[in-house]
């Protein structure tokens, strides 16, 4: 399991030129298949660009840098991993679990597989940050995040916390 944390800022290398051609800026997810739809590359665009290298173009996401084969843009639909973080997490009841502080990709960076959630600096620091796993979570809104009503991400958490 990777953070999506860990990608962004990766330099973007080129297999068939030999050369770097930018930085990860941000992960497109398609929440609806639980995948990762590809990578934007940061650049000088003054413009909300929705044009990015596709998953299926990606031929590894290692500790250091992300490989392609050849630069290929396309299209990406989904949500920007940006845009995820940050959002309220609510139980079905309506009670809250806290807020996503980042969002949990397959070794593989193909499969969404969970939420990192934080409860607050003060729980962060005594217990750690919890994790809510993708078979946990009911609906996967634009703003918000919806757990059942059993699951505490403290039940599946991280290591870190002074209780740890």
């Amino acid at each position: 399991m990777r953070r999506s944390r860990e990608i962004v800022g990766l330099p973007v290398l080129d297999l068939k030129k030999g050369g770097s051609i930018g930085w990860v800026q941000d992960l497109v997810l398609d929440c609806n298949k639980d995948e990762v739809a590809g990578i934007l590359l940061e650049g000088g665009h003054l413009f909300h660009t929705t044009k990015g290298i596709p998953r299926k173009a990606i031929v590894s996401v290692g500790k250091d840098a992300v490989t392609i084969q050849e630069k290929t843009l396309e299209e990406l639909r989904g949500t920007r991993w940006s845009e995820k973080i940050g959002n309220e997490v609510y139980t079905q009841a309506g009670d809250s679990r806290g807020t996503i502080e980042d969002i949990f990709v397959d070794d593989s960076v193909k499969k969404l597989v969970g939420f990192e959630i934080s409860d607050g600096l003060f729980a962060d620091l005594l217990h750690g940050r919890g994790t809510i796993l993708r078979p946990h979570v009911m609906i996967d809104g634009k703003d918000i995040l919806i757990v059942d009503n059993q699951v505490s991400p403290l039940d599946q958490a991280n290591e870190g916390g002074f209780q740890s």
